[in-house]
């Protein structure tokens, strides 16, 4: 019979579970105790919540309830139903596990929406099926999926980049170049000189590729025409000009932050609820692993509450599957750990490679050449070519979720570099802003989803190997280790006491008798058990207090995009009366500023001086908070304002050096011991050569690891090593390490120092009125009887004295790494501070030691 027959629209089912033993066709018995538990929990507690967040396990069976959800939505209120995965490959994967396990019809639309085909679009739009697609479908300028009433999240953790990419212009210096200098143009007054040079600079210079500054909100404003009239120009027929769309006419709204590759426009807060496809939904619910408990899924999603419906009882002790880590790293020597890691590739059969940028992948493409490869646009097409191969590797950079291999398909993962960086914004926030604490369940989400893209189920096992020396504050150190689940912590601790005594035999021996998983590794695995029952996962630092933030922190982005700068001044201080304590700050000076922002704002939309006076104190608080940044202090712009808290020019060297110690350290991987005596050692070594080009270059070193920004020239009678601090005080060198001690100190060498200050001004970007100082580092305790006509102000220090100096200093700096445990904590930098000053190792003090013997007061021949 041809004719079509009339549909029943609604069937009726008392809950989810009833639903699905109807789905006579699949091929799992039924939902699990725990799967059941949170089906109820939902049905009783959340089926009319607008916004909802359930957390389950990796490998727990999330999309089994997530697709009960829809279905159960679908089929009994006829909804139009969106399933949101990360990638394509999970796109596919979630429809193929929907059809083939669970019965339930779902149908993947990947690609440009004119290539989708025209009975799915009808079979969607009129709640015949569940449409399953990529984050990317729904967060674009002109989503197909514009009208869906239900949109389920799965894996929300990495929503992050995809809601906030919709409203971020992300301007590179290699792919824009026109654009990132044309901007940089335009803004770069706001920026300190020393910035400028380093960001104008053809030449790289990798001491400040983490640098990131941020232009203030005030200036930006003052500067919205040029920049847009710039931007609706240059990003047309481009990439940008989708997120600029978006932008256009909120620039009040975000903050722009530059780096030397990068310039990033974006609010703080993505306003997610702006987007017409995503606000349109009845209901959202967000899935995930780790839901974390400080608030950082309202701060990614840009929405200000959720009802939650946390793990169920039992999983916040027991994980889920088997993970062996081996830390080759922490024993072996460099030259050990690439062969191991090819026989270890070798054994396993097929290993999943990830590594933070393309440039990491240049290594295991030579390292594997004689093996397949599979990259990320080859594994999201279909993993059955890798899965079918008994020797291959998927080598994917930056994409650390979104890609599953389940059991037989891969039991070997490699990582390099752990997944802690982010944007611009999220490194500034951390570095400059010393908001590390605000990050930490972010980071830690992206560690766990890293470690699990191996381990998908409960009898599920992998080893992981890790490379990469930035993993140990985060692995190795209790005190971020213990943020992690027991499980993980015991089989952490279970790889790093492996690591002890390994051998590249020993570490073979042992993935071979894990990958066998019989009764040898069923009875070591004991020990994992007991070191995971001996362990508490602890709360990041400040946890509540930011969860309390996180909803005001969320309206406030929304008032702030709508223009309403007064009702921002009252939200962001409520925001900083709720981030109490030493743990947040750092933070809180961000939200002092940002109510100073807002202020300054009204001030000039309201042309009422009280808000200016209140700008200035709000600015007074941030830089009491922020003492190294010292952009904040520049707009404190009332003389009375100034005089009254104005800062001592010597705690701001200080406070500066200390936040580029942190950088050094977060950069050279400090956390590590050996890499600090690495570099000591060198630093050391070098200083006690007598040749000049090793014992420049190590003196160079010390003025780094000290906080400076340190340099060195090569030209004819130039300046040895020069230390800078703020761009406000340089103390440059003229090394005479290699003269010879039982001569005087000749008249030609004294007008080569004396010449330094005028050779710095004239090449080095420092502020107009900087302090500069001159020191000569000799073997010679006598001068000629002429040296006083030429010495200035040319300071004298004795070579031995110096070494000795040095020694001292390395010695404080080692005590300061004892207690590193990674960027953006306040505390560590107090503590460093306090050192620092203890030990007369602050800016201020080291040139006065520098100079506390003239060059023409040493004893003539």
């Amino acid at each position: 019979m041809a004719f079509i027959r009339k549909k029943k629209t609604t069937t009726t089912y008392d809950n989810p579970e009833a639903l699905f033993r109807d789905r006579r066709n699949r091929t799992v018995p039924g939902p699990l105790s725990h799967q059941s538990d949170i089906l109820r929990r939902y049905q009783t507690e959340a089926f009319d919540k607008e916004n909802v967040a359930l957390e389950l396990p990796t490998g727990s069976g999330k999309t089994l309830v997530g697709l009960l959800i829809a279905e159960f939505r679908r089929v009994t209120r006829n909804e139009r139903v969106l399933y949101l995965c990360p990638t394509k490959q999970l796109t596919l994967q979630v429809c193929e596990q929907s059809i083939r396990k669970y019965g339930i019809e779902a149908t993947p639309f990947i690609g440009r929406i004119r290539d989708y085909d025209p009975n799915d679009k009808r079979k969607y739009q009129t709640g015949q099926t569940i449409a399953v697609a990529p984050y990317s479908a729904l967060f674009n300028t002109n989503p197909f999926f514009d009208k869906s009433q239900l949109i389920i999240l799965d894996d929300a953790h990495a929503a992050e980049n995809y809601i906030a990419s919709n409203w971020s212009l992300l301007i590179s210096r290699s792919k824009q170049k026109h654009a990132y200098f044309g901007l940089l143009d335009i803004i770069k007054d706001y920026l300190p000189l020393s910035q400028q040079h380093r960001f104008l600079s053809d030449e790289r210079d990798d001491s400040g590729i983490k640098w990131i500054e941020k232009i203030p909100t005030i200036k930006l404003f003052e500067s919205i025409s040029d920049i847009t009239a710039f931007l609706d120009e240059n990003t047309k027929e481009t990439d940008l000009q989708y997120p600029w769309s978006l932008l256009n006419g909120h620039l009040e709204a975000c903050h722009i932050y530059i780096s030397y590759d990068q310039i990033l426009i974006r609010p703080y807060i993505p306003p997610s609820l702006t987007h017409p496809a995503f606000a349109y939904a009845t209901q959202r619910v967000f899935m995930s692993a780790t839901l974390g408990l400080g608030g950082d899924l309202e701060r990614i999603t840009g929405i200000p509450s959720f009802h939650r419906l946390p793990i169920p009882t039992g999983w916040d002790k027991q994980g889920i599957g088997r993970r062996y880590f081996v830390f080759p790293e922490l024993s072996l020597p460099k030259e050990e750990i690439t062969p191991l890691i090819k026989d270890m590739v070798d054994q396993a059969g097929r290993a999943l490679i990830l590594v933070p940028s393309d440039k990491q992948t240049e290594k295991y493409n030579e390292l594997f050449k004689d093996i397949d490869i599979y990259n990320a646009h080859s594994i999201e097409t279909s993993k059955d070519g890798f899965v079918a191969n008994d020797k291959a590797i998927a080598l994917l950079a930056n994409r650390y979720d979104g890609i599953d291999l389940l059991e037989d398909e891969c039991r070997l993962l490699i990582i390099e570099g752990l997944p802690k960086a982010g944007n611009l914004q999220e490194l500034y926030l951390m570095s400059r802003m010393v908001a590390g604490n605000l990050f930490k369940d972010r980071i830690r989400t992206r560690i766990i989803q890293a470690f699990g893209r191996c381990t998908r189920s409960a009898t599920d096992y992998a080893a992981i190997i890790v490379i990469g020396e930035d993993f140990y504050d985060w692995l190795i150190l209790d005190e971020n280790r213990s943020l992690f689940h027991p499980e993980l912590q015991g089989e952490l601790i279970f790889g790093a006491e492996q690591a002890e005594k390994m051998t590249p035999d020993s570490a073979l021996e042992n993935l071979s008798i894990f990958l066998e998983h019989g009764n040898d590794w069923n009875e070591v695995d004991k020990d994992i058990l007991e070191y995971r029952d001996e362990v508490t996962q602890q709360p990041i630092p400040g946890q509540d207090a930011l969860f309390s933030a996180a909803s005001i922190e969320v309206n406030y982005s929304y008032v702030i995009w709508n223009q309403d700068y007064e009702r921002c001044i009252e939200l962001a201080q409520q925001v900083t009366s709720a981030l109490a304590g030493d743990a947040l700050k750092g933070l809180r000076g961000f939200w002092y500023y940002l109510a100073g922002a807002a202020s300054q704002l009204t001030h000039r939309q309201l042309d009422n001086e009280a808000y200016q006076a209140k700008a200035e104190e709000l600015y007074t608080r941030a830089s009491a908070c922020l003492p190294a940044v010292t952009w904040l202090r520049a707009l404190m712009v009332s003389s009375k304002t100034e005089k009254k808290e104005e800062r001592d020019t010597d705690d701001i060297l200080l406070d500066t050096n200390v936040e580029r110690i942190e950088m050094l350290f977060d950069s050279r991987s400090f956390a590590l011991a050996h890499n600090f005596e690495n570099m000591a050692k060198k630093i050391l070594e070098g200083l006690d050569s007598d040749n000049s080009g090793v014992f420049e270059e190590a003196h160079r070193l010390l003025g780094e690891l000290l906080g400076f920004e340190s340099g060195n020239s090569s030209g004819h009678a130039t300046p040895d090593p020069w230390w800078i601090s703020n761009g406000t005080l340089c103390l440059v060198a003229e090394d005479k390490s290699d003269s010879k001690p039982d001569h005087a100190v000749p008249v030609k060498h004294v007008r080569q120092a004396a010449s330094h200050a005028k050779w710095i001004r004239d090449n080095i970007e420092m502020n107009d009125d900087a302090e500069i100082h001159t020191v000569m580092i000799t073997t010679q305790a006598k001068i000629h009887r002429d040296v006083p006509t030429y010495a200035d102000n040319v300071g004298w220090w004795h070579i031995d004295d110096f070494r000795n100096w040095a020694l001292d200093a390395i010695n404080v700096l080692r005590r300061i790494r004892a207690i590193y445990s990674g960027p953006g904590q306040g505390s560590w930098r107090a503590m460093t501070r306090e050192h620092l000053l203890k030990n007369h190792l602050d800016p201020r003090s080291i040139v006065a030691k520098a100079t506390q013997t003239l060059l023409r007061d040493v004893e003539n021949e």
